[in-house]
């Protein structure tokens, strides 16, 4: 399987579980209220960090 598909997935599997968690009764934050902050290692090289990039807009995470 491609690391670009299973980054992605994980990266979805990480914004769906938060949303999720987030769904407290009384307590409403909308999707595009939140800013969403990918962090990697500095020692990353640029196309390692544009791979990042690549895979959460795969999961269609706004890119602030």
């Amino acid at each position: 399987m491609p690391a670009h598909k299973v980054f992605s997935a994980c990266i979805r599997y990480l914004k769906d579980h938060l949303v999720n968690l987030q769904s407290v009764p009384g307590k409403s934050l909308k999707f595009r209220e939140m800013h969403w902050v990918l962090t990697v290692p500095a020692i990353w090289d640029d196309s390692a960090k544009q791979f990042m990039r690549e895979a959460a807009v795969e999961v269609r995470m706004p890119m602030n």
